[in-house]
């Protein structure tokens, strides 16, 4: 065979590896992220010479795997490279380990090596959007793993309490690991959390049972639980890239909407939360999918995983329901489209009802039959909380700007600082940014994200502005290539959302309520609309220009400074 002929050969098995994984992006992930539970046990604090050799050994064992699939190893100098960067950077990951004690070099070998990767797929020819897409999403998965490392589940975490301990989220989990299938025989609202449906909690249970079952100790199969949360956050990146593609999102600005998804805090942060925050986001999205998926192709079996989403979602967390409106909008366009086939419909809508509505709401029923608890029951702190703002006026509160950005960090009495934040908006970009909570990110607990700290703030908030300012654009305009179904949706979704926030703000006026966990998914509309505009703008004038590559700029730098801060807290600590 001549060199030609085996240099195709390679681009065409490199080809059909990545083929192979992105016919089955779910299961490739949720391999990787598990891949590295042994790896999870307990945190920084268990992390020993055995673990970080697992670590390596498991690097160089995927590379051995990438080398044979792809026939890599017909390229000797290619196969010596691959193996030569993997060995020093794993090598150099463990020993810089040992003298620091600090887990984010788990991160930067691992960015090293997939950078190489990429090296590797150019000179085959083979780095295209897709395989780029595929490398960001390695790095955000592993960007993700070093802050698991190194958070504890008493680390920003929000109403999770302790384990051993008598209510919180991680009290809720024990309860379903120590009662198995038996449902409370109380009221719900006499322990805080109970009243959230169960689906993340069971699903946290039965993987501390395996564990303990296997030896682990009890406490280090408590924290080895963020393996799972881990898991949605980097299952979210792909939900988000099928997103992303149906609006047919494509080259610098697929590639720039990924990236924001694979870096950005939010998702970082909820990689390391045990409540349910992230669990539902991800039922969320790929609810979106699975709605598209089946207006594309209105079959049985594609109602089914719509009906399955939204119901497990919303048995994971109720404000799920927010993506059932746009949802129903899909359902109804469709039936009165093809109102003459009205019969193909009828039955999969009675599906979906049997399957959605009972999986949804049947832990708010029975809580209203057996206890009287409301069906949108949600916790007031009171007025006598330090963290009350509903004395202060809306005027105040939607305008007042000055005394929230006199610091780019979360103002939070209780949590270190002598008066709270106020502004729902700049609350949005500050927990975006840093999130709250115990040992929350400020440059009181972290001194050394003191100068890093704001850049990732002012930078993250024009992304976000300009974000959401294009999407709408792109959802308003005539001028959007979106058809009318995908414009409508996304509108509907974007503004049950951001109105949803905001009620929630002044109906339960407290700094914890101004999160931005609470709408996640405006994340994902605002990086849709990031790369649309990016795509849109056609460098021919020398403004145009400027306008695109400063939006790409932006955006990566933004992403730059989230993988600084992200490892920074735990490299420099």
């Amino acid at each position: 065979m001549s060199k030609t002929d085996a240099k195709t050969t390679q681009k065409l098995n490199m080809e059909s590896f990545f083929n192979s994984i992105s016919k089955h992006p779910y299961i490739s992930t949720m391999v990787m992220c598990l891949f590295f539970l042994p790896f999870c046990f307990g945190g920084q604090e268990y992390v020993t010479l055995n673990s970080l050799l697992f670590f390596g050994g498991a690097v160089i064992l995927l590379s051995l795997c990438f080398n044979i699939l792809t026939k890599t190893g017909g390229d000797t100098t290619q196969s010596i490279m691959l193996f030569g960067i993997s060995a020093v950077a794993v090598c150099s990951s463990i020993y810089l380990f040992y003298k620091t004690n600090s887990v984010a070099y788990v991160f930067f070998p691992s960015a090293v090596i997939l950078a190489f990767y990429g090296y590797v797929f150019h000179i085959n020819k083979c780095l295209n959007t897709k395989t780029l897409c595929l490398l960001i999403i390695a790095a955000g998965i592993m960007l993700r793993l070093c802050y698991v490392l190194y958070t504890h589940s008493e680390d920003r975490q929000h109403d999770v309490g302790y384990f051993e301990w008598t209510w919180g989220h991680a009290n809720y989990i024990e309860y379903w690991l120590n009662n198995g299938l038996k449902l409370p025989d109380f009221d719900v609202r006499t322990i805080w959390q109970y009243y959230h449906p169960p689906f993340h909690h069971m699903v946290m249970a039965v993987l501390l049972k395996f564990l303990t079952i296997c030896g682990v100790e009890y406490e280090k199969a408590c924290e080895a639980l963020q393996i799972l949360p881990f898991m949605y956050s980097s299952l979210c990146m792909v939900a988000s890239y099928k997103i992303f593609r149906i609006v047919k999102l494509k080259g610098i600005g697929l590639v720039i909407a990924t990236s924001i998804i694979a870096f950005h805090p939010t998702f970082i942060i909820l990689a390391g939360s045990f409540n349910n925050d992230v669990l539902c986001t991800l039922f969320v999205l790929i609810s979106v999918v699975a709605a598209f998926r089946w207006y594309e192709k209105p079959t049985l079996l594609n109602i089914v995983f719509v009906a399955l989403s939204i119901g497990l979602g919303m048995m994971t967390k109720l404000s799920a329901w927010m993506v059932a409106p746009p949802v129903a909008f899909i359902f109804l366009y469709v039936f009165i489209k093809d109102i003459k086939n009205f019969k193909k419909y009828i039955p999969q809508f009675l599906l979906f009802a049997l399957i959605c509505v009972p999986t949804a709401l049947w832990w708010q029923v029975r809580n209203l039959i057996l206890f009287d608890v409301p069906l949108t029951f949600v916790p007031n702190l009171g007025e006598g909380s330090n963290q009350y703002l509903g004395n202060m006026s809306t005027t105040t509160r939607l305008f007042g700007i000055s005394e929230n950005l006199d610091t780019v960090f979360v103002k939070f009495i209780g949590m270190g600082s002598p008066t709270n934040d106020y502004n729902p908006l700049i609350s949005l970009f500050k927990t975006a940014a840093f999130d709250e909570g115990n040992n929350q990110i400020n440059d009181i607990n972290f001194p050394q994200v003191a100068q890093t700290g704001p850049v990732l703030f002012y930078v993250g908030a024009i992304v976000a502005i300009v974000a959401t300012l294009a999407f709408l654009f792109f959802m308003f305009s005539k001028k959007s290539q979106l058809n009318i179904v995908q414009r409508v949706f996304f509108i509907a979704l974007y503004f049950i959302y951001f109105i949803s926030y905001y009620t929630f703000c002044f109906k339960f006026a407290h700094v914890c309520t101004m999160n931005i966990r609470y709408c996640v998914p405006l994340i994902v509309l605002g990086a849709m609309g990031m790369g649309m505009l990016i795509n849109s703008i056609k460098p021919d004038t020398t403004a145009k220009t400027i306008a695109k590559y400063s939006c790409v700029g932006i955006s990566i730098l933004f992403c730059l400074m989230s993988c600084i801060l992200y490892t920074q807290l735990e490299f420099l600590r």
